[in-house]
């Protein structure tokens, strides 16, 4: 019988080793995750982009740059998800943020410029459009 407790313990660790990875895994910066969840296209020499960042958010760009340009979000849980987004006024970005639960809610963000599409670390470098 010792065996099968030892086989027990061992699955059950191996199981919590697992849930606490891929926890880690899951939540890196905002920048990092909004960078590796950008996916660009091209449409009628328009620019798409959309991002999904974590899984509780996902929102598009479409017709970057234009003047008629359309920001659409597209799913969110706000504070309650692992991450939300708002928009900046002053500098004209979307600001990406983690939710609540997360061990860095309120700092770190990442900033997404609906004149280029691109993903910044600073709101000072998006509002520039570099």
């Amino acid at each position: 019988m010792p065996f099968k407790e030892d086989v027990m313990r061992l699955f059950i660790i191996i199981i919590i080793f697992i849930s606490l990875a891929s926890t880690a895994w899951a939540e890196g910066t905002a920048y990092e995750d909004t960078l590796s969840g950008k996916k660009c296209s091209e449409h009628h020499q328009q620019l798409n982009c959309q991002y999904k960042v974590g899984k509780d958010l996902e929102f598009s760009i479409d017709g970057i740059g234009m003047p008629d340009t359309a920001i659409t979000f597209t799913r969110t849980k706000g504070l309650q998800g692992d991450y939300y987004a708002s928009f900046g006024l002053m500098h004209g970005c979307i600001i990406i943020k983690h939710g609540e639960k997360s061990k860095l809610f309120f700092k770190d963000f990442a900033f997404v410029s609906p004149k280029n599409g691109k993903v910044y670390q600073t709101w000072q470098q998006c509002q520039a459009g570099y």
